[in-house]
């Protein structure tokens, strides 16, 4: 995986680059239509590809570490106090709609996010615990425990403009920000327009005067429309449009593991001899080349790519054995109407609803009734969230098919979403007291190598107890015209920086 725009080496078949909205215009065919445009309230996929250039975080992650945006120069950590963090904003930025960008705008933003009866779904602001006003351009960050990951965190926290945002609803449905971009129309079920902001702090570097996102949910109509040069890029292609499309734009690494989550207080997935039956009896080298044209890799039994901070690199892919499957089974007392229940989606995640029916055809091989659920969007969500403030049930199911994506920090995401029994996200419910201690040291710890080892110890647990189910490592890949240049940074290739695309004519 280079990173960079590349030519796959595929029949170029189409795209012109005019993507047919005229001069200076980029259409993107996007798989998803976002439910909201509230970035700090409602961060999803969708969601994020539109927002990614109207609004702004005060650090931004890079492949070569991060660089400051809103901010002047990367947050300090205090020397004495570290639950506090010291930030210089830069002077002279508004949002697009005139309100200004200063201390007091930061503070409520981060004050709004760290509200539990906010209910945000970004990732990790959960560590906030207010920010306080030092003077206009000066605002300190404070953290309920010491953070040593913030700036990983700040690089997915966007700024909105307080007033403006007042009304929750309202900016829904019209997002405003500091960014490149402003938000122009949303055409439910057909497209939202994006235009350049002619006043941006930032200069003038972008090539595009206007974005269209375009709604095509059918990964196969998103290649015709590439074909017939209707759009100019095209997300979410699936492995094999990625040998005929024009060229490939393709994530700066990995940019996902998928995986299964176990609820881990629920029977019989509470015991370990019934999760690793369930591990030995998938075929994954069979779901990577049949279903993903042998592109991706067989996750080891660690949700951490090889490479990230945290990884262990001596753990290995839990070896497709359906006999040791069967042997692990035999081990568990099972109720005679038993029926293995696991929830996905279709037509969401990538191959989703062909690598649940491949998994279900496995577990069916070694004697287990199946029954996997495809779901929309909403309702899956409302499983991937459950336990949280973001819907009423008691709980997850017992398994969840994921895409978990990565842009901020892997190992600590990863932790902090299945082992961390403090979020309510968290499917480890009261399973393994004894991992507490460790993950406080990876979490909180200063000293890298410390925090590293603790990771490390986790992923070992995890491996030998199947704590949750690791499939794939995949990149994120797009289709594009040819004429299209854009290099992704790390993550998903959705949350696109729209100032730096550019089209040859």
């Amino acid at each position: 995986m280079a990173g960079t725009a590349c030519s796959t080496g595929g029949e170029e078949t189409g795209g012109s680059g005019s993507g047919g909205g005229g001069d200076n215009t980029l259409v993107i065919g996007s798989a998803i239509e976002p439910g909201s445009l509230h970035i700090l309230r409602d961060g999803d996929d969708g969601n994020e590809l539109i927002n990614w250039s109207i609004t702004q975080p005060l650090v931004e992650r890079t492949s070569d570490g991060f660089e400051p945006v809103l901010a002047v120069e990367l947050p300090v950590q205090d020397e004495t106090d570290p639950k506090r963090w010291h930030v210089k904003l830069r002077e002279g930025v508004t949002f697009t709609n005139g309100e200004a960008f200063n201390a007091d705008s930061v503070k409520e933003n981060v004050d709004l996010v760290a509200d539990p009866d906010f209910a945000s779904t970004i990732n990790g602001v959960e560590v906030f615990a207010t920010a306080e006003v030092i003077d206009e351009y000066s605002v300190d960050l404070i953290t309920k425990e010491p953070d040593p990951y913030l700036l990983y965190r700040l690089s997915t926290l966007r700024f909105i403009p307080p007033k403006a945002s007042a009304d929750a609803d309202a900016y829904a449905e019209k997002p405003i920000g500091t960014g490149p971009y402003e938000f122009v129309k949303w055409d439910k079920g057909q497209r939202i327009v994006l235009k350049k902001n002619e006043d941006y702090w930032g200069g003038d570097d972008a090539q595009l005067d206007e974005v269209e996102f375009r709604f095509i949910p059918e990964a196969g109509a998103r290649l015709a429309a590439l074909d017939a040069g209707e759009i100019d890029m095209a997300t979410s292609i699936t492995p094999e449009d990625a040998t005929r499309v024009p060229q490939v734009i393709e994530s700066d690494g990995y940019a996902k593991t998928s995986l299964i989550r176990i609820n881990l207080d629920m029977p019989p997935y509470d015991d370990p001899s019934f999760r690793l039956a369930l591990a030995h009896a998938i075929n994954l080298d069979s779901i990577n080349e049949n279903l993903m044209n042998g592109q991706f890799v067989p996750a080891q039994c660690q949700v951490v790519p090889p490479g990230e901070f945290g990884s262990d690199d001596s753990l290995e892919t839990y070896a497709y054995d359906p006999d040791e499957a069967k042997r692990l089974l035999s081990e568990v007392d099972l109720p005679a109407d038993f029926s293995v229940k696991m929830v996905s989606t279709t037509g969401i995640q990538l191959k989703d609803r062909e690598i649940g029916q491949a998994i279900a055809a496995d577990w069916e091989a070694i004697g287990l009734d199946v029954d996997v659920d495809f779901l929309a969007s909403d309702p899956w969500l409302d499983d991937v969230l459950a336990g949280g403030p973001k819907t009423s049930a008691k709980g997850p199911g017992p398994l969840t098919y994921i895409d978990f994506d990565h842009h901020s920090n892997y190992a600590q995401r990863y932790t902090s979403r299945v082992l961390d029994r403090t979020n309510p996200l968290a499917t480890i419910g009261s399973a393994y007291p004894e991992i507490d201690s460790t993950l406080k040291t990876a979490l909180t710890s200063e000293d890298e190598a410390e925090a590293e080892g603790a990771f490390q110890e986790l992923n070992q647990l995890s491996c030998d107890d199947a704590l949750v189910l690791p499939l794939l490592y995949m990149p994120d890949q797009w289709g594009a015209a040819t004429a299209v240049e854009y290099t992704p940074g790390p993550g998903l290739v959705n949350r696109i920086h729209l100032e730096d695309v550019r089209v040859n004519s």
